[in-house]
């Protein structure tokens, strides 16, 4: 094994065996369980449109949610299941 022009992670998931080394790849795009995922919790929690828009915009500096990748959307999932939804500064709800 040459060890010249590779890191260190790159030597090491050169010697994964082939069937690990795909499943370690994440898709592009974000998938339809996300898709559906974060349909669910813009129900649930009554995410208004603004609000949504206001983390979209703050979090990825893009407008529409369909540019996301698969791991932005995690992210987007991930804060908007967490969120503290109980706390509204000075009164004034997004």
């Amino acid at each position: 094994m040459k060890l010249a022009n590779y890191d260190i992670k790159t030597l090491i998931y050169q010697n994964l065996r082939p069937d690990v080394q795909k499943a370690q790849e994440q898709p592009q795009a974000y998938s339809k369980a996300q898709f559906n995922i974060l349909c669910r919790l813009i129900r649930q929690k009554k995410i208004s449109r603004q609000f949504f828009n206001f983390i979209l915009s703050s979090l990825f500096e893009i407008t529409e949610w369909k540019k996301l990748n698969y791991k932005q959307m995690y992210e987007l999932i991930h804060v908007l299941t967490f969120w503290d939804y109980r706390t509204e500064k000075g009164g004034t709800k997004l």
